[in-house]
């Protein structure tokens, strides 16, 4: 999976436009941000053969935190 896979696919999950989701953007920033929108990325990631801690999303506060988190440069 390719970063703008996955930004693209983040942004399905959180229901705002790929555009919108910058590395520096404030997970916070978005209202849908929540713990669904989670599972929908660890499962996106899971399917993509991409294993995570779960436990160190809640410390992703950009965009590119959750880009590293995953490996995806």
């Amino acid at each position: 999976m390719t970063k703008e896979e996955f930004v693209k696919e983040m942004a399905e999950a959180i229901m705002v436009s790929p555009e919108e989701l910058g590395p520096k953007v404030e997970l916070s920033k978005f209202e849908a941000w929540d713990s669904t929108s989670v599972l929908q990325l660890i499962a996106v990631l899971e399917d993509a053969g991409i294993v995570i801690d779960p436990n160190k999303i809640p410390d992703c506060k950009t965009v590119q935190d959750v880009l590293d988190l995953a490996g995806l440069k």
